[in-house]
């Protein structure tokens, strides 16, 4: 066996190994980024009327708002981010990388909402079932459109088109330029006989 067979051989296993921690490092980011959602979040205050919900003034109305732009925001921010590492980390393996974005930043997105609503909140509406005229309640962290769900794959994709258009040289170029070396490593081996 060669020596650039084996060399060969051992890049195979990189590119799952790498695919694992990829994917592994969108859901922990996901989570994170769910911690931050409901921490920079302000919850809209509720008061309770004959086991009905009221939102105290306008401004507590607004913040309903603020969670799912929060969210939005949050979401685009993190994932352009990590989609750019990613590209920059796997120049040779263009499809690989545009199925862990895809499959990465779902998942990330998804995440995300879950830790967020774990974190924040209960539902005020379990609770105004059972409390008494006036009590004050916070209301749920919630996402209310999948609209902001969708920001998490289409901010890594067009981090992954710019990425990859940005890239000096082609697919071709590179394979042209692999073989090149390969031949003129082959030349260099056969004058040394």
């Amino acid at each position: 066996m060669s020596p650039l067979s084996e060399e060969t051989t051992g890049r195979d296993d990189v590119p799952w190994r790498f695919a694992l921690g990829v994917l592994a490092a969108y859901v922990v980011i996901g989570a994170v980024c769910g911690a931050i959602w409901e921490w920079v979040w302000t919850p809209p205050t509720q008061f309770v009327q004959q086991h009905q919900l009221f939102y105290t003034d306008y401004a507590s109305l607004r913040r309903v708002f603020d969670g799912t732009g929060l969210y939005a925001l949050i979401a685009a921010v993190a994932s352009a981010l990590l989609a750019l590492v990613v590209c920059l980390l796997t120049r040779r393996h263009e499809l690989l990388t545009l199925c862990l974005v895809v499959v990465g930043s779902v998942a990330a997105a998804f995440v995300m909402r879950e830790v967020g609503y774990a974190l924040g909140p209960p539902d005020p509406a379990i609770a105004a079932a059972h409390a008494s005229d006036g009590t004050r309640l916070e209301a749920q962290l919630e996402v209310t459109r999948i609209t902001p769900l969708l920001m998490w794959p289409l901010a890594s994709l067009f981090v992954t088109a710019l990425t990859f258009f940005a890239w000096q040289g082609r697919p071709e170029g590179r394979m042209r330029r692999l073989r090149t070396t390969r031949s003129e490593a082959q030349v260099s081996e056969a004058q040394h006989r």
